[in-house]
């Protein structure tokens, strides 16, 4: 037995594993893959009914969606081997990559303890969160074209030696590498999906239906973006400056709040973000601001400095926005649709 599958088998149930192709990129058929066929008469439409575009038949819109659904298959590069993955890193330049590392037998949480499996029907059950990942996968691919999505499934005959090479232990893995990079990684199925998204959000800047995050929430990458964004906004906007470091998990899982709030508060309050450890300026910055914990957020009024807030806390941070604007005798926007948010909080401490 592999590396990879060995350490996985030591907190869960040890199975065989079926061969993996040697080279299981684009051009062999993805794991779970079936080739699609028509639907049985007996099957209910409704749904695809529903989905129905003008001037299209039931059948036509069938047939669309299994086109669709090939199209976004065909968007996820599968690979096995360390020359494979070099290669896909290489050909995606400074785009975002999102690596999945799995295995058909292997269904990890991520936690310290993983379950112990006796029974087969055990077994499938621990499968399931697992199978149902390819799903997610999939339809985030669909969702974000300009990111580059690897595949890697883990067997004894394939896989393994890379999955080693890049540290993976648990099975499943996400992995967000840039320009040779890894940025940031989450370990088994527990909350994966939720992290596959905040991740892609916070470094690939895509927020779905060809929005940009960036279009919203403004990326500072000199002392001279940070100046000039805190002296631009008029005295009725308050400056948000969010201070995070790229490989800190509390920034990335508040990301979606702050890009939410910049949606809703337009005219309100102006938001921009700083990756505090891509730039020595902005290390500079946070030693003559005496900011010890990320993510931070710096309010500005005319370029001047007016609080802060530490912490992820979605409804906190609103708290604190809507304090600083009240001060001020500005009168919030109307609440969004749909408000009342979970909320997620945390902090992490920066290198000193």
């Amino acid at each position: 037995m592999n590396h990879v599958l060995a350490r996985a088998a030591m907190s869960t149930v040890s199975l065989p594993l079926h061969h993996i192709a040697s080279n299981p990129r684009i051009r062999h058929t993805p794991r779970n893959h079936t080739t699609p066929h028509p639907i049985p008469a007996s099957i209910h439409t409704t749904t695809i009914a529903n989905a129905l575009r003008p001037g299209e038949t039931e059948e036509q819109a069938l047939e669309r969606r299994i086109r669709e659904s090939q199209q976004v298959e065909d968007r996820v590069i599968y690979i096995s081997t360390e020359h494979e993955f070099n290669e896909e890193m290489e050909r995606a330049g400074d785009r975002l990559v999102v690596l999945e590392v799995h295995s058909d037998e292997i269904c990890q949480t991520g936690f310290d303890e993983e379950p112990e499996l006796h029974w087969k029907g055990d077994v499938k059950a621990a499968q399931e969160p697992c199978a149902q990942l390819k799903h997610v996968f999939l339809r985030t691919a669909r969702e974000c074209p300009d990111v580059v999505f690897l595949d890697l499934e883990v067997g004894e005959d394939s896989g393994s030696a890379l999955a080693d090479k890049l540290g993976v232990d648990v099975l499943p893995s996400i992995q967000f590498w840039r320009s040779g990079k890894l940025l940031w990684e989450h370990k088994g199925h527990a909350q994966l999906s939720q992290n596959m998204g905040e991740g892609v959000l916070f470094y690939g800047d895509t927020a779905g239906n060809n929005v940009k995050a960036s279009d919203y929430v403004k990326d500072l990458k000199t002392r001279g973006d940070f100046d000039n964004f805190i002296a631009s906004q008029s005295n009725q906007v308050l400056t948000v400056v969010n201070i995070a470091f790229s490989d800190a998990s509390p920034c990335i899982h508040v990301f979606p709040a702050i890009l939410a709030l910049a949606k809703n508060f337009v005219g309100y309050a102006a938001f921009a973000r700083v990756m505090a450890d891509e730039n020595p300026e902005f290390q500079q910055l946070m030693k003559e601001l005496n900011i010890v914990e990320v993510p931070t957020f710096l309010f500005y009024r005319n370029g001047q400095p007016t609080g802060r807030h530490v912490g992820g806390s979605r409804g906190d941070l609103i708290g604190k926005i809507l304090q600083q604007q009240s001060a001020a005798g500005i009168a919030p926007p109307p609440p969004p649709e749909g408000a009342g948010q979970r909320k997620r909080g945390g902090r992490r401490k920066a290198a000193a």
